[in-house]
């Protein structure tokens, strides 16, 4: 977690970026051995490739294509579909490939070359080595964080302490889901028919139970005329017009507020009282006023 701008450690250059420093903290018992690091394009930069290149440990990734030093020729060449270019600065590649979109993609392990690759269904396809040697080391990852963004807990309005939990939440059901998919479970099963299993097994509610049947029971209709009124109820109207009167509207001043020395208008009155009042509040309080004086 980040704690400021004097947190440094020995591995960490200096004049490195927030990001360059947390990713040299995190792998720093790491460094110098010879590890290929697979990151996604919130970490991956020229300038981190390069620092790690220096301590014998080498990256693979996507890329933003906003990220200093990457090379305009790739950046900013529009491909067709199936297209792949890739430029180099002393070991550093950086390479793009035009599928559905461009993408991305920076490696100091891999020489871009376009191999033929299978998918999970047995289909193959030619793709480039670099993005499918990421695919094969962060499906996992990214497989995760879709799923989980699909039904997340947390809210915009919650506490960051509250989205961190909420997350953390999150994580954990998916793993379980995972491990409960992979060793007891058929392969058709949702992640989405997991969490409501789960969730209906805490509330002790029946599996079978649907969300109509829980929220949305449908309140028995009643009619207006079963509905006992007493006959000295209080209820707002409007004013009658008097005769001749070419508005829509007749106002009069609020008893209430004309006690408060204020001069306001209403357009309603009570239907007993004959009394002119403000609608809400002015109403309330001239009510409360009454009953009080009847009970005296």
């Amino acid at each position: 977690m980040y704690k400021g701008k004097n947190d440094s450690t020995p591995t960490t250059p200096s004049k490195t970026s927030k990001i360059d420093s947390l990713v040299l903290k995190l792998m720093s018992p790491y460094l110098d051995i010879g590890h290929n690091l697979y990151m996604d394009n919130y970490y991956n930069s020229v300038t981190l490739s390069n620092i790690l290149l220096k301590r014998k440990t080498y990256v693979t990734g996507t890329l933003r294509s906003n990220r200093k030093g990457n090379p305009k020729g790739v950046i900013n060449k529009k491909l067709q579909k199936g297209e792949h270019i890739w430029k180099r600065r002393g070991l550093v590649y950086v390479s793009k490939w035009k599928d559905k979109r461009d993408v991305i993609c920076i490696t100091t392990n891999h020489k871009p070359t376009i191999i033929l690759s299978k998918n999970r269904y047995g289909r193959e396809k030619l793709k480039p080595l670099e993005i499918v040697k990421y695919n094969e080391y962060m499906s996992g990852v990214d497989r995760s964080d879709q799923m989980i963004s699909y039904y997340s807990c947390p809210r915009k309005s919650a506490k960051w302490y509250k989205k961190v939990l909420f997350h953390l939440l999150d994580v954990t059901l998916w793993n379980t889901f995972f491990i409960y998919k992979k060793h007891f479970s058929p392969k058709n099963l949702r992640f989405k028919d997991f969490r409501d299993s789960l969730i209906k097994h805490f509330l002790q509610i029946p599996l079978q139970a649907t969300c109509d049947q829980l929220f949305n029971k449908l309140k028995p209709k009643t009619n207006r005329s079963d509905i006992n009124v007493p006959d000295n109820a209080h209820f707002q109207e409007p004013i009658p017009l008097p005769k001749n009167f070419k508005r829509k509207k007749y106002f009069k001043n609020c008893i209430v507020c004309f006690k408060k020395k204020e001069r306001k208008q209403t357009s309603f009155q009570c239907k007993i009282c004959k009394v002119p009042l403000c609608a809400g509040k002015c109403f309330e309080d001239y009510h409360k006023e009454k009953k009080l004086i009847v009970k005296i």
